[in-house]
């Protein structure tokens, strides 16, 4: 059986949750390389998940003989990481959002297309299981035109700390974090038609809190810990249109005085029928009588997918369920929505 050998670039806590072990446990994937801005957590990671430590990444895209990466950093190193990871020839596994910046995304989409390697954005919510039931059942037909749809993370409070609520690191809030996420779900679904313009606006008016027993998720680096800097937004709303007629709305928060419910909530409207994600429901007419049924089914470790699905990718030189080019429209649309907020007019999305 084939293997191929790959390389985590940041172990953080999206490497030790999702990447490390997925890989790890892969049978057709030998773990050989981690690397590090904190050089004592590469070594010790590599000690835990028997792999070597390399002191920087383009020492380990020069020694390591590597097949692929996975980049697991800050979201503004994103795109600079891969870039050089292309040009060591290498497969990459980007994760979201796939740039901080609209610019960094286009230079990251011409790199991959001048070598012809694989890139893929860790859009996760693609692998899951009740996502893609609804995708298969938008793909036959069975809502007909999708032309609205709304998405939706709301946290209460739930600020992570760290590097995330740097702008300078992060490019952004809970939109850059968590509203990825529903936002591409929701365009994925909608069959990803073109954007054309958005209307959008960034709130911060909870953030930073000192309210108690609100602890969440903290990133491992010291990034951005000591007198942290927080200036980016704590909730974002957005409207998007799309080239054929289609509409979207979109709202994440980590902190608004509303009910905590950190669940993805999609809401699709067609022509022939509607679907609902959490509760996972299907909308239609029978003879005219209008039904509704809820669908089963089943949960899935769809990081684990998602890791799966990058290394079949490697092995059959396929192309990706999100790609460069996908990437690169998601961080458009989430740049547009900042461009809106700052000037508070709707923009085009590919301005």
């Amino acid at each position: 059986m084939r293997k191929i050998k790959v390389g985590v670039v940041g172990i953080g806590a999206i490497a030790h949750i999702f990447h490390l072990p997925n890989y790890r446990r892969h049978p057709q994937v030998e773990l050989a390389a981690v690397t590090d801005a904190d050089a004592g957590r590469a070594v010790k990671a590599a000690e835990e998940w028997g792999a070597k430590a390399y002191a920087s990444a383009d020492e380990m895209f020069r020694l390591a003989e590597l097949d692929a990466v996975s980049i697991c950093t800050f979201n503004a190193s994103h795109a600079e990481l891969a870039i050089r990871a292309l040009e060591a020839g290498l497969d990459v596994l980007v994760e979201k959002p796939m740039s901080a910046t609209a610019e960094e995304a286009e230079r990251l989409k011409l790199a991959a297309e001048k070598s012809g390697n694989i890139v893929m954005v860790g859009m996760s919510s693609r692998h899951r299981h009740d996502i893609r039931a609804l995708r298969g059942i938008a793909e036959a037909g069975e809502l007909g035109e999708i032309y609205y749809a709304k998405a939706r993370i709301i946290r209460r409070r739930g600020v992570p700390l760290g590097w995330f609520t740097s702008r300078a690191l992060s490019g952004g809030g809970p939109m850059m974090d968590i509203g990825v996420h529903a936002l591409d779900a929701a365009w994925w679904l909608m069959g990803m038609p073109k954007p054309d313009k958005a209307m959008g606006k960034l709130f911060r008016k909870i953030a930073p809190y000192q309210t108690e027993a609100s602890g969440f998720y903290e990133a491992m680096s010291a990034d951005n810990k000591i007198d942290p800097v927080y200036d980016v937004e704590d909730m974002g709303t957005a409207y998007f249109t799309f080239a054929n007629g289609a509409a979207l709305t979109l709202e994440a928060s980590w902190a608004a005085n509303g009910v905590q419910d950190d669940a993805m909530k999609l809401e699709l409207f067609g022509t022939k029928g509607g679907a609902s994600l959490d509760p996972l429901f299907l909308f239609k007419e029978a003879d005219r009588i209008p039904a509704e049924c809820r669908l089963d089914v089943p949960e899935n470790d769809y990081y684990r997918d998602e890791i799966d699905h990058f290394v079949q990718c490697v092995l059959h030189r396929r192309q990706p369920i999100c790609d460069v080019r996908q990437g690169l429209e998601v961080v458009k649309m989430l740049d547009a929505v900042r461009r809106s907020s700052e000037s508070g007019d709707a923009v085009r999305v590919s301005g």
